[in-house]
């Protein structure tokens, strides 16, 4: 039986990048090189980037993506690739594009999502995504057509590998076609986005499909943040009875290298091997990587997609404000991990209704953080605003001077924005998003909302769990005590709660995740024993506060259903529950 040495490349591609994403990939392959591995494998859409998007649509970027692939092909030196990019259906050979129809503006070809294989001989196999996935985050069908291309099956060292894209091995007929004519193992290419229990939900389905097919299945995921997806990596390598032989690490890029037993074969498009010599300078092959807990996961998720989001946009520093509460303490922790303390600056905005405490708890969170933070009190302002609005509404009072507050804080921290050229970071976590208890220009104001798709209950998780890895390291905890036991209170109205306007968040979340994450109903929820005049409240205020999530910056998605991309709801409309 021969041993197969594959090596997935487990890579942080930039959607667009064609540049950086070639030269990424050959990095990785000659890693590969070095470790003598047969084949390597990159993740779905890798030299594009995921999810490309109307970028596809974009004249002149699919001859850019194939000028690109053409680059890939141009090191013959390398271990054989199979490579994720997009490939259009008049290009029988994808490796040569027609400088002609850019000239000539021909009508934009019908593609494929698909996987080229290439070795020292150019092009030898394409293989195209046949099932498109159209939910959640995913709309595919927009721009790719299934079943375009030839060959997916290739030959590598007497060993029938097929090749399938992501949905494709969810469901089994795709994997059982391929085994049918003669596959020996399967290499799955994925841009498989995080969320919670997704790791474990893979490789269940992955178990399956092996035990199914009795055949190894090597699975290659992307790594990396994308607007407000996030992905996990955790590429895995199973053997014919589903169980796990290389795992590659979370969140991070990595090299996976793995030797796999397979049944000998000769079916398939035969290609080149490296030509070897001499004993192999191998990286440690068939890793197991060690799941993380489900907090750390979530963590690591958040850090990953906002040191990303910033770096791949070009922000070299963020601005928030510090309020001494929860939400904002984590949000500080995780900026620092993901661009570090010197690139984190904080802005202390008390009124005359903020505590001495709050103050103390976010100088202290400061201190412990090593980040720069600064005073600017804002009566001052506040004053001046409701005396401007007096002679137009009459006293200024209410939920009226409460946002006030709330927007002069929005202006001051996007005027510091608009000279540091930082972005700014929003506090607001996914169980205030969802009842609209935020204000519309003013806690909501800025660049990127870290902790959108957190529940209140998580964000204390997250705390200490942060505080737990410092003591770990033998640091100070950074997140002090005091604001992890302090009531919840937004300080825009004396002695103010979260707990008089809304819920306890311990009854809220679990409420807001069966409405908004699970689609249950008010009926659902009222029979499984929720009390129906809360139901009714809670429901109403998510529908009604459609408008004010539309308009919030992107997040870092971490649930199965964020709000976002995959809970698109229309802002006008009318449908209520049922009074009962």
């Amino acid at each position: 039986m021969p041993t197969l040495r594959l090596a997935l490349a487990q890579m942080n591609a930039v959607v667009g990048g064609l540049n950086e994403n070639v030269a990424t990939i050959q990095r990785l392959r000659t890693q590969a090189g070095a470790a003598q591995a047969s084949l390597v494998i990159t993740p779905e859409l890798a030299l594009t980037g995921y999810p490309p998007e109307d970028l596809l649509l974009k004249e002149g970027f699919i001859d850019a993506a194939g000028f690109a692939l053409v680059e890939v092909g141009a090191a013959t030196s390398l271990p054989p690739v199979v490579l994720g990019t997009v490939v259009a259906e008049s290009a029988s050979v994808p490796l040569a594009p027609s400088s002609d129809n850019r000239a000539s503006g021909a009508r934009r070809p019908r593609i494929a999502n698909a996987l080229v294989a290439l070795d020292d001989q150019g092009v030898r196999a394409v293989a195209t995504k046949r099932r498109l996935p159209n939910y959640d985050v995913f709309d595919e069908q927009r721009y790719f057509h299934p079943g375009v291309g030839f060959g997916t099956i290739i030959n590598i060292d007497s060993v029938a590998v097929g090749l399938l894209v992501c949905e494709d091995i969810w469901s089994p007929e795709p994997a059982a076609d391929l085994v049918a004519q003669g596959a020996t193992i399967l290499l799955v290419a994925n841009a498989s986005p995080y969320a919670r229990g997704r790791r474990h939900d893979r490789e269940t389905m992955l178990r399956e499909r092996a035990v199914e097919t009795n055949c190894p299945i090597a699975y290659v995921n992307l790594v990396g943040g994308q607007d407000e997806l996030v992905f996990d990596g955790q590429s895995v390598v199973v053997d014919a009875t589903g169980e796990v032989i290389a795992r590659a690490g979370a969140f991070l890029e990595e090299l996976l290298i793995v030797d796999v037993d397979v049944r000998a074969s000769t079916a398939g498009i035969a290609m080149a091997p490296q030509s070897l010599s001499g004993p192999a300078r191998s990286l440690h092959s068939n890793r197991i990587a060690e799941p993380s807990s489900d907090v750390a996961e979530i963590y690591a998720a958040l850090v990953t997609g906002t040191r990303d989001y910033l770096r791949k946009n070009g922000f070299r520093s963020a601005v928030l404000g510090l309020s001494g509460g929860v939400d904002s303490s984590l949000v500080a922790a995780i900026a620092v991990d993901a661009v570090g303390a010197r690139a984190v600056r904080g802005l202390a905005m008390p009124s005359r209704f903020s505590s001495d405490h709050s103050i103390t708890d976010a100088y202290s969170l400061a201190e412990r953080l090593d980040i720069t933070i600064e005073t600017i009190a804002i009566e001052e302002a506040h004053a001046a605003f409701a005396g401007l609005l007096t002679p137009v509404i009459g006293d200024v009072r209410g939920l009226t001077d409460e946002n006030l507050q709330s927007r002069i804080r929005g202006v001051l921290l996007m005027a510091v924005s608009n000279d540091t050229g930082a972005i700014v970071l929003t506090t607001g976590n996914k169980s205030e998003m969802a009842v609209g208890y935020s204000t519309l220009y003013g806690d909501s104001a800025g660049g990127f909302a870290v902790i959108k798709d957190v529940p209140k209950v998580l964000v204390y998780d997250l705390c200490r769990y942060r505080n737990q890895l410092a003591r770990l390291d033998g640091d100070p905890e950074p997140i002090p005590e005091s604001v992890l036991t302090k009531a919840p209170s937004a300080e825009l109205r004396p002695d103010q709660r979260d707990d008089q306007s809304l819920p306890p968040y311990e009854e809220l979340d679990p409420l807001l995740q069966r409405y908004v994450e699970e689609d249950a109903t008010a009926e659902e929820l009222i029979a499984e024993g929720h009390d129906p005049e809360l139901v009714l409240r809670i429901t109403r205020l998510v529908d009604r506060s459609e408008y004010k999530r539309r308009q919030m910056p992107p997040g870092v998605r971490i649930s199965k259903k964020a709000f976002g991309r995959d809970r698109r709801m229309p802002i006008t409309n009318n449908f209520r529950p049922e009074t009962l």
